[in-house]
């Protein structure tokens, strides 16, 4: 923990920095990226703050028993075509995915798992009227249908990588 907050400190200080030169040269330009960065950092803080709480609510509330069920070892194939298929719906960004897929292991997931749901996250169900729109309806089904299937091999792939490196 300390390792990240050290990189995200160097990070925000190289941003400050680059930002103080900016605004030196030109402090109109200096002011529109100070309120970029102003907005951008509303805007994701309160989906951070949305996410942790979910996470949070998810971990009191939701029992180790269950995720091992439906998502751990003994889940089969039932497992892996549910974490391909359920976040497909889930939209947000990776700020909300991983911390949700870390929770999931947390509490029994299976490694296979963790990587069908991260695959399938990618899909974007709730933009698929848009994609509809500017690409076809054939061409939505099919990267569907791919991305489904996929996100069960890399899940499998990952699961047998993973046992002979002896991880999780």
């Amino acid at each position: 923990m300390k390792s990240l907050l050290k990189t995200a400190a160097i990070y925000i200080a190289l941003g400050g920095a680059i930002w103080g030169l900016i605004a030196l040269v030109s402090p109109a330009r200096g002011e529109i990226v100070g309120q970029a960065v102003g907005d951008t950092f509303k805007q994701t803080i309160e989906i951070i703050v949305a996410v942790f709480i979910f996470i949070g609510l998810f971990q009191v509330w939701v029992p180790p028993k269950t995720i091992a069920k439906f998502l751990g070892k003994e889940s089969g194939w039932k497992g892996l075509i549910l974490a391909s298929t359920v976040p497909l719906g889930i939209g947000g960004s990776l700020f909300t995915i991983l911390p949700l897929v870390q929770t999931l292991l947390e509490k029994g997931a299976r490694i296979g798992v963790a990587g069908a749901f991260i695959t399938a996250w990618a899909g974007k169900l709730p933009l698929l009227p848009l994609e509809i729109h500017f690409l076809g309806w054939k061409f939505a089904l099919v990267r569907l249908g791919l991305l489904v299937s996929s996100a069960v091999i890399i899940g499998l792939s990952l699961e047998k990588m993973m046992e002979r490196r002896g991880k999780r």
